[in-house]
């Protein structure tokens, strides 16, 4: 017959469907073609060969079609996808090979229907292609070298969702059949895994598509791995996201006066770390333009990220509820986040998915936080790193409330209080405390949450019923012992807490320090470790530019917060609140450990009112921010207008 035989073959099953007849006769000269080749090669009747190879020819991944190849290719696939039983691995295995390197992207949607209807018949097929039909559909999930750069316009993006759904449809179809497919999947996709040196482009629409099967009820463990695979990529990123460590260099700088407002101000330089020498201006050069990129990647897949978690958000009776497990989102959380210090970002996926569901997951997040610190299982690095995000996370979260702040607060508090009397219980009475900040790090990591998140919340915490709340808490006890917490934690929120205290007649103490604005001192060292807990502050002010509107409206910055002692009133208000405060009484407990520590308890101003305290300002992140040679896409977060 020759190539023409081929052609009229295969041009009578385009005819035929041009003519809208049955496909019975077309779908069985295929059918056809597939069993004459099931044999060895030597046998196979040249005529047969020569259809068959022309079948090849159409099912070619390389090649360009126009309108009447694709039809023609159309018409081949359905074919296919009627004789998979016909379909040998050994015999057919180039015609298998090229349909599993097919690119759907380049496709009308009846030629990609048809290609993933027999994906989806061959994957049905017991122990022959389910491996190679997951392999191609994880292949489609981006498109094309070529086609990556044309996403952002209209027409292309709306391909993308249509195809990410269609491939969607097809994997939901392929887990009902074969109830191992997940796992297999998670195989593949271990495989598959992105590169750093990838292109944002690359990356956003291969995350986009995972975050969209994880949400379409793909079962436990495939969603755990889609989840944990987008977690470490967002982490991957994160940690390779490095600045100088303005805080070994100037340790006049206070926590208090480091909140960025003014992209004016910024000249922080971001590094790679990469273990090179940076000493070098061409090091210094590549990393800054490798960090670059690092950053925009990393901003562009959290707008990815957190458009995906407020898809699934729903609203009822005027109540939001993020419809996605809690629970496998915090196993995440902790495996790949908790104890990542050298995170600056990825956090924020939980804050902006607390945020979207308050009432849910915003308590949740905060409880077991607490529950982790407060555990005696837990490692010692759990614990403190799960006080500090406790801390930075009440402190920083709008949508939790005064009187949720305050029952977690009450808890952490009584913990300290439990603690130091336990220390006073095991030595002798007339011994003193052994002053030792490594041995104690656990309780003064605690102490030093509970000032900070008082510094962010104590006027509110004011008006929390009973109105003697914050007059109740064993403050003194905990602070002013031989244990000496106030000259161990960071010298800067030790000073605001005692300011913010004093106005609101908590009580009346100062503490003596070499530097009181400083960012950190000896002590405060010795207990924050190599991890140098003693100053994360995990969720301080968010510094990339796209995806910050996410997280800007939710967000306490310093500068808004209002401090018992804050100037932003009339004088009549603050003597109602001086007359208010009058009717409550201090803790008479501080006076018991005057013994054991050097505070001032007189009730007198004192000279430290006076003080000129610039507190516009808060963050642990440091003043000195950005290479501006980045241009405009990163940027410092400021507080709203």
């Amino acid at each position: 017959m020759g190539a023409m035989a081929g052609e009229r073959m295969v041009g009578h099953v385009a005819d035929e469907e041009e003519e809208q007849f049955s496909d019975s006769e077309a779908f069985a000269k295929v059918h056809a073609v597939l069993d004459s080749v099931r044999m060895a090669p030597s046998l196979v009747d040249p005529n047969d060969r020569e259809q068959y190879d022309y079948i090849l020819s159409v099912v070619d991944p390389s090649a360009r079609f126009g309108p009447d190849q694709e039809a023609l290719l159309t018409t081949i696939l359905k074919a296919l996808g009627q004789a998979v039983s016909r379909i040998d691995p050994t015999y057919h295995a180039v015609l298998l090979s090229n349909v599993f390197q097919m690119s759907i992207w380049f496709f009308g949607n009846d030629t990609r229907t048809a290609l993933l209807k027999l994906i989806n018949n061959l994957a049905a097929v017991t122990d022959k292609f389910l491996e190679g039909c997951l392999h191609m559909i994880v292949s489609n999930f981006v498109p094309p070298d070529r086609v990556l750069r044309w996403l952002e316009e209209p027409k292309w993006d709306t391909r993308k969702r249509e195809i990410h759904q269609q491939l969607r449809t097809c994997l939901q179809k392929i887990f009902e059949e074969v109830p191992l497919a997940p796992f297999k999947l998670c195989d593949i996709l271990d495989l598959t895994t992105l590169r750093l040196s990838d292109s944002k482009a690359k990356m956003n629409v291969y995350v986009d598509c995972m975050l969209g099967l994880q949400s379409g009820g793909t079962g436990d463990i495939l969603s755990v791995t889609l989840l944990k695979r987008v977690i470490n990529l967002l982490v991957d990123l994160d940690v390779n996201i490095t600045w100088n460590d303005l805080l070994q260099e100037d340790q006049s700088i206070g926590i208090f006066d480091m909140e960025l407002e003014d992209v004016d101000d910024l000249s922080l330089q971001f590094y790679v770390d990469d273990g090179k020498d940076r000493s070098s201006a061409n090091n210094k050069g590549s990393n800054r333009n490798n960090n670059s990129a690092y950053v925009e990647k990393l901003d562009s897949l959290m707008v990815v990220v957190c458009e995906h978690l407020n898809s699934c958000v729903h609203e009822k009776s005027g109540q939001k509820r993020l419809l996605l497990d809690y629970e496998m989102f915090m196993r995440i959380f902790r495996t790949a986040v908790l104890k990542l210090h050298k995170s600056k970002f990825t956090q924020f996926v939980m804050f902006y998915a607390c945020s979207l569901d308050p009432e849910t997951w915003g308590l949740r997040f905060a409880v077991d936080l607490a529950d982790i610190f407060l555990s005696t299982y837990e490692d010692p690095v759990s614990r403190m790193s799960a006080i500090s995000y406790l801390a930075s996370y009440l402190a920083r979260a709008k949508f939790i409330s005064s009187s949720e702040v305050a029952l977690i607060l009450i808890k952490l508090v009584n913990w300290c209080s439990d603690y130091c009397k336990v220390v006073q219980e095991r030595i002798n009475p007339l011994q003193e405390i052994l002053f030792n900040p490594l041995a104690h790090k656990i309780y003064y990591s605690a102490c030093q949450a509970v000032m900070y998140i008082l510094c962010f919340r104590m006027r509110q915490l004011m008006d929390v019923p009973p109105r003697s709340f914050l007059f109740d808490l064993p403050l003194g006890y905990i602070l002013f012992n031989g244990l000496d917490p106030l000259k161990v934690c960071l010298p800067s929120i030790v000073q605001e807490f005692l300011r913010q205290a004093r106005a609101a007649r908590l009580f009346h103490a100062s503490v003596a320090s070499v530097n009181e604005n400083a960012i950190d001192s000896e002590l405060s060292k010795a207990f924050g470790g190599t991890e140098r807990l003693d100053i994360f502050f995990p969720f301080d002010p968010y510094l990339l530019k796209e995806s910050d509107r996410f997280i800007r409206p939710n967000f306490v910055y310093w500068s808004k917060v209002k401090t018992t002692y804050s100037n932003c009133y009339s004088e009549e208000d603050n003597e109602e609140e001086d007359e208010e405060f009058e009717d409550l009484d201090a803790p008479g407990t501080i006076s018991s450990f005057q013994d054991h520590y050097n505070v001032d308890c007189s009730n007198s101003d004192g000279e430290e009112d006076d003080l000129d305290y610039s507190l516009n300002k808060m963050s642990i992140t440091p003043k000195n921010t950005f290479n501006l040679h980045m241009p405009a896409k990163i940027r410092p977060s400021m507080s709203p207008v």
